[in-house]
């Protein structure tokens, strides 16, 4: 059974039923979009109240039978979300480099990791996450984008503070 599908054919009553449990938890959703139709359902579940904005976009271009990791299909995609939206994109397998720039250079923010990659670069496997992470950092850095701490992105994204460890 194909995992990726079966997650990605959500009916919307249990969309709507979890996005309820979201608002009663104060839990922000990652609305990960691997179609453009998926931010059209998105916004359909913002506008009858049951995502507050501002709305988190992740983007998952590259992905076998979904969207592809090319830049006009980030930009079309960019184009459809509410302007005051945050976003960030990751680029399934050979995409995900030409993905983490497209975000940078857009002014968004990037998902990277072995989850998406497990190859550095052609034929070479990537020994951790932390790898991956770092040049992602390199590249922020050439574009003059710091990358965000812990506590700025919870501040960007509305999160509150975890509680002090124990």
């Amino acid at each position: 059974r194909d995992h990726i599908s079966c997650w990605l054919m959500c009916p919307l009553p249990f969309l709507r039923r979890l996005g309820r449990r979201m608002l009663e938890t104060g839990t922000k959703p990652e609305l990960e979009i691997f179609h453009s139709g998926m931010i059209r359902t998105c916004l359909r579940l913002a506008e009858e109240g049951l995502i507050e904005a501002p709305l988190y976009f992740q983007f998952v271009l590259g992905a076998a039978g979904y969207a592809p990791g090319i830049p006009s299909e980030l930009l079309g995609m960019l184009n459809q979300i509410p302007s005051k939206s945050l976003w960030s994109v990751a680029g399934i397998g050979r995409t995900s480099v030409s993905m983490a720039m497209m975000g940078i250079m857009l002014g968004g923010h990037v998902r990277v990791g072995l989850e998406d990659q497990i190859y550095y670069r052609r034929g070479e496997l990537a020994i951790s996450n932390a790898q991956l992470v770092a040049r992602v950092v390199r590249l922020a850095d050439e574009f003059g984008r710091p990358v965000a701490t812990p506590g700025e992105a919870r501040k960007l994204l509305g999160l509150r503070e975890p509680p002090p460890a124990t």
